[in-house]
């Protein structure tokens, strides 16, 4: 039809289904192409919003400089903006970007602020979801009690809200801090990584079917 907006946001959401997914290389194309489009629309929020997934595509590729540079324009963007509630969601990225590259006190300090942007705006989930990042940099620096607490908070939330697939991504993670030496609790762990394959069991996607794999082998030598 000609409709360069739509098309833009057809791309952007179909990227996202497939990045979600798993398909990364899929993902790739339609990702670019809705950014280009956005951008000689002048589309600053959409912008913003790709170049989000663009970083977690390249931080899956291991281009962690590069990830790293696209979430930090995603969140000038939404600075610019004076809008809190992208702000809060790409800082999300940011921190997972510093944390890949070691930037453990940077990456905190973005988890916290998303943390506070969307207790503010009442976002119970992307709230979890900075906890979860604060608990995944706890465990870095190896403060497993801290990180414990955050992980458990995380997964509780997204229990609540009856989000299985978030609440098995922070069990995975709360079984690697519980299994380590200074927690010791090798049981808690194993029980953590059987309730995470429950409730991946109706997902067949790549990104499941690698998880689902993951927590199995540990199951079997741990």
């Amino acid at each position: 039809l000609g409709d360069a907006h739509w098309e833009a946001v057809a791309r952007a959401n179909l990227a996202e289904a497939l990045l979600e997914a798993g398909r990364i290389d899929e993902a790739a194309a339609p990702l670019d192409e809705a950014l280009e489009l956005h951008r000689q629309a002048g589309n600053q929020r959409s912008v913003g919003n790709v170049l989000r997934m663009r970083s977690a595509l390249l931080l899956e590729r291991g281009d962690t400089h590069a990830a790293l540079e696209a979430a930090e324009e995603a969140v000038e963007i939404g600075l610019a903006l004076r809008d809190h509630a992208p702000e809060g969601f790409w800082l999300l990225y940011l921190g997972d970007a510093q944390l890949a590259l070691g930037q453990a006190d940077q990456a905190l300090t973005s988890y916290h602020r998303s943390a506070t942007i969307h207790r503010r705006l009442g976002d119970r989930s992307r709230e979890a979801l900075a906890w979860q990042g604060a608990g995944r940099v706890h465990h870095h620096l190896g403060r497993h009690t801290e990180a414990t607490g955050f992980l458990s908070r995380a997964a509780a939330t997204h229990r609540e809200l009856d989000d299985r697939w978030r609440e098995a991504i922070a069990l995975d993670h709360l079984a690697h801090t519980t299994a380590s030496p200074d927690q010791n609790h090798p049981e808690d762990a194993q029980q953590h990584r059987r309730e995470a394959l429950r409730l991946i069991a109706p997902y067949n996607d790549p990104r499941a079917n690698n998880l689902r794999q993951r927590l199995t082998t540990h199951l079997t030598t741990e």
